[in-house]
C-alpha cells in the first residue's frame, strides 16, 4: 500500500496514461526510485523493533498464522490482569438484648407472691433478697441463685447450673434443684433437695431434708439445660463445716414438694404446666436406715444407660431405690468388684471401659422380684452391700475437694 502511493507512482501513470513521451534515461530514473522506495518500506516492517502494537506490516497480510502476527493479537486482546481482591469479611455482630437486673431478683418482698414462668430467666443468675412471708416460684433453668435474709418464706427453685447459697435465713420451706447447695447461719428451715454434689451446711441448725420429688413440663429441658444428670442425686450426703448435734436431719420419706409448699399458689400452677408422679426425676431413700434387710447392687457397663433406666423404671414400682450413681470406676475398682462377687472374670474389662451405672435396691423380696430382670437387660447383680459401698460415693464432692 505504500509503494502505490508514492509520488513518483503518480506521476509516472500521468505520464502513460496521457501518452506523453518520456526518455528512456527518465523513464529507467523513475523506476529505480520505486524499486528503492519499495526495499526500503519492507526492510522497515520486517523489522519488530520499528513496529507499533498492533500494526501490519505493508508487505504481511494482516490475516496470516504467523507468529509475531499471533502474538500481537494476543497481547491486544487479553486485559489487563488485576491482584485478586480478598474476601470480604463480614465482622457484624447482633447486639445482644439488654437484661434489666430487676427481671432477675425478689428484693424487700413482704405478704406477696411472685412466679418466673418457663423462658422468664432462660439459664442467667437470680437473687432473692429480704423477703418476708413470701410465695416465690423460680420455674426456669438458672445459673445460679443467691438468697439473703428470707424469712417465713415458701421457695421454689428449678435447676440450677451451679450454686444455690442461702444465708441469713430462718423459718422457711425450699424445694431446689441445684449442682451444689451451700447454707449458712440458717435456722429451722426445711429443704426438698435434688443435688448433684454434697450438700453443705455451715453454722446453721434445724436443718431438715427430703428427696426432691415433683416433676413438672418443662423439668426435662430446664434439667439439660442446668447439666443435670437425674442419675446424680445425693441430696442425703450431708457435709456439716461446723458438725454439731441437731444441726441438720433426715426428713421422714413421706414428705413431699406438695405438701411443704401448700397451698400452691394458681400462678405456680399454670407454670408447673402438666406435671404428675412421672417424669425425670425419682425419689431415692438416700442415707436413712434401710426400710428392710433385703439388699441388692446392680451395675451397668458402659453405654448401657438406657437398660439402667428400664431396669429403675421397674425397681422403683417393686422396691425401694435407696441410691443411685454415675461414673467410670476403672480398672482396678473393676477387678476389686469382681474378686467380692461370682461375677465372671470378663467383667472387668466390660465394667472398666467407661463410665457405669449403679444401682442400691432394697425392699422385701426385691432379689427374687428384679434379679432377673436386671440380669436380662445385661446388669451385673450382687446381694453384697460392700459391692454397692465402694461405688454408691465415688467422684461426689462437695466442690470444696472433700469426698
Amino acid at each position: 500500500m505504500g509503494c502505490c502511493s508514492s509520488k513518483e507512482e503518480r506521476e509516472l501513470k500521468y505520464l502513460e496514461k496521457n501518452h506523453i513521451p518520456l526518455d528512456e534515461v527518465s523513464k529507467k530514473h523513475k523506476a529505480d526510485s520505486l524499486k528503492k522506495r519499495s526495499s526500503e518500506i519492507a526492510s522497515r516492517d520486517s523489522n519488530p523493533r520499528n513496529k507499533k502494537s498492533g500494526e501490519f506490516s505493508i508487505l504481511q497480510d494482516p490475516s496470516s498464522n504467523s507468529p509475531a502476527v499471533q502474538a500481537d493479537e494476543v497481547k491486544e486482546k487479553t486485559p489487563p490482569t488485576s491482584p485478586p481482591s480478598r474476601p470480604q469479611v463480614n465482622n457484624y455482630k447482633p447486639k445482644k438484648p439488654k437484661l434489666d437486673v430487676k427481671d432477675f431478683q425478689f428484693v424487700n418482698l413482704k405478704g406477696e407472691v411472685r412466679v418466673k414462668p418457663p423462658g422468664s430467666i432462660n439459664g442467667q443468675a437470680f437473687s432473692i433478697d429480704t423477703c418476708e412471708d413470701c410465695d416465690l416460684y423460680v420455674v426456669d433453668a438458672c445459673a445460679q441463685v443467691m438468697i439473703d435474709k428470707a424469712k417465713n418464706c415458701r421457695i421454689f427453685l428449678g435447676p440450677t447450673e451451679g450454686s444455690v447459697f442461702i444465708r441469713d435465713s430462718v423459718s422457711c420451706k425450699f424445694a431446689i434443684i441445684c449442682r451444689q447447695l451451700r447454707t449458712r447461719d440458717c435456722h429451722n428451715m426445711d429443704i426438698s433437695l435434688f443435688c448433684r454434689t454434697m450438700p453443705i451446711v455451715e453454722s446453721s441448725s434445724q436443718l431438715g431434708f427430703f428427696c426432691y420429688d415433683l416433676n413438672y413440663e418443662a423439668l426435662t429441658s430446664h434439667m439439660q439445660k442446668a447439666k443435670l444428670s437425674t442419675l446424680h442425686n445425693f441430696w442425703s450426703r450431708i457435709y456439716d463445716f461446723t458438725p454439731k448435734a441437731g444441726n441438720w436431719r433426715l426428713l421422714d420419706p413421706d414428705h413431699t414438694v406438695q405438701k411443704l409448699l401448700a397451698p400452691v399458689p394458681e400462678e405456680a400452677k399454670a407454670a408447673f404446666g402438666e406435671h404428675g408422679k412421672e417424669g425425670p426425676l425419682f425419689v431415692t431413700w438416700g442415707d436413712r436406715d434401710a426400710p428392710s434387710n433385703d439388699y441388692m447392687f446392680v451395675i451397668f457397663s458402659k453405654k448401657k444407660e438406657e437398660q439402667a433406666m428400664q431396669f429403675i423404671d421397674e425397681a422403683k414400682q417393686k422396691a425401694t431405690i435407696l441410691r443411685c450413681n454415675k461414673v467410670a470406676i476403672g480398672l482396678d475398682m473393676a477387678t476389686k468388684m469382681v474378686n467380692t462377687t461370682s461375677w465372671a472374670k470378663s467383667a472387668e474389662r466390660d465394667l472398666s471401659e467407661g463410665e457405669c451405672v449403679g444401682v442400691e435396691i432394697s425392699g422385701p423380696g426385691c432379689v427374687s422380684q428384679l434379679q432377673g430382670s436386671a440380669a436380662a437387660l445385661s446388669g451385673y447383680v450382687t446381694e453384697k452391700e460392700e459391692v454397692g459401698a465402694m461405688f454408691r460415693y465415688l467422684g461426689v464432692e462437695t466442690g470444696t475437694g472433700h469426698q
